[in-house]
């Protein structure tokens, strides 16, 4: 029988039996933590999140948040994780297989110019003054949270272009601001998948670009086109853009097939996740918006590339993350995007990323966040304001 997808309750003993450890030690996770208690603390009282029907506010999760802040004070690794499993609520978020499977992500470093040269020619373009967004809910009928994404024709609402209009029409040369250039559209184009990344300019200075937006159409892995050049066990960020080099004549065809297109904007900190904080390598983890609570803490079972260039061999991955980020291809219950941070050796992890294994929710136990608790007046007298 196929499992069921979704956001399953574990139950006491199934927590238990849970092999619980953190291979970083806790590093940066109160770091990844605090992060997440700015985007809470920027929401409203009324503002919910739904954790498999458990309803929670903006301001519980910030005591869930300052519970955990509390509970990484203790001085052993064994005190923590007890604290952790009697006092917080787990859920596990599967696939249609009743597991998860992990991919991973950078921010590249590249080098780039402000100002279009003989060099640097392919644009990262701001988001053009004519794309639109048209969120459904705000009218009559049952359209949930759906959005179209396009511009005006006259008086109708038409598709936003898609990539080989934008790129090889040069549709948006008049309609949108370049904030940068790249060497070429290969660039250009694997930099939009990771999202955000730093360009380097000509006098040494970084400038650091963030998603901003896209063009409404469906994000479409360009690995498919590739499955009789580039054999299954090989296929990685890295190998894709290997072969592209190697055959300029396919560049057009494989870009094109992905018609989703990525707009970017300059920010001073970051990378941002979608809750506009910034993202702490190796404990960040994108998750799909719409099913997953923004902000929440997660649990991950999986393993992950060495850091030799050799990414043939992996290593156990066992730790605690936080849910703060998002991406296109990051769709359904199971389905999680691991930030490995920037440069050379961040994007030799995340490239060659692509491990089944699990991903569970964790939220504190009602008891320990709601204002006429006890224990939660305790946990926040002592803890809550230096945490904020």
């Amino acid at each position: 029988m196929t499992p069921e997808p979704g956001l399953h309750v574990l139950s006491e003993s199934e927590v238990a039996a849970l092999d619980l450890e953190d291979d970083l030690q806790f590093e940066r996770l109160d770091e990844a933590t605090r992060q997440s208690l700015r985007y809470y603390a920027r929401l409203p009282d009324r503002r919910t999140f739904n954790y498999a029907g458990a309803k929670y506010t903006a301001r519980e999760l910030e005591r869930s948040m300052n519970l955990l802040l509390d509970i990484l004070e203790r001085q052993t690794q064994g005190d923590r994780l007890a604290e952790i499993r009697s006092k917080f609520q787990f859920y596990e978020s599967r696939n249609r297989k009743g597991r998860a499977f992990f991919t991973g992500y950078y921010e590249p470093i590249l080098p780039g110019s402000v100002e279009l040269t003989e060099r640097y020619t392919s644009p990262l373009y701001a988001m053009p003054e004519d794309l639109i967004t048209v969120n459904l809910n705000r009218f009559p009928g049952d359209f949930g949270k759906k959005k179209l994404v396009g511009r005006l024709r006259g008086r109708s609402l038409i598709p936003f272009d898609d990539r080989a209009t934008i790129v090889y029409q040069h549709s948006l040369e008049s309609r949108a601001t370049p904030l940068a250039y790249l060497e070429n559209d290969i660039e250009v184009f694997f930099l939009q998948i990771q999202g955000s990344g730093l360009v380097r300019l000509d006098n040494g200075t970084l400038l650091r670009l963030n998603y901003a937006g896209q063009n409404g159409h469906r994000y479409r892995a360009i690995g498919r086109l590739l499955r009789d050049q580039i054999p299954k066990e090989q296929m990685s960020l890295r190998s894709i853009k290997d072969y592209l080099y190697s055959h300029p004549e396919e560049v057009r065809r494989v870009l094109s097939y992905n018609k989703s297109y990525t707009f970017f904007r300059q920010v001073e900190e970051g990378p941002l996740g979608n809750i506009e904080v910034p993202l702490t390598p190796g404990r960040s983890v994108a998750m799909d918006r719409r099913l997953i609570p923004k902000g929440g803490l997660a649990y991950v079972e999986t393993s992950y590339p060495k850091a030799e260039k050799s990414a043939s061999h992996f290593r156990p991955l066992r730790r605690f993350m936080t849910v703060q980020d998002t991406g296109g291809a990051i769709r359904g219950h199971g389905r999680a995007d691991i930030f490995f941070g920037h440069g050379l050796e961040a994007e030799r992890l995340a490239g060659p990323m692509k491990q089944h294994g699990r991903i569970f929710l964790m939220v504190a136990k009602p008891k320990w966040v709601r204002p006429d608790s006890e224990n939660v007046t305790t946990a926040w007298n002592n803890h809550g304001a230096e945490h904020l």
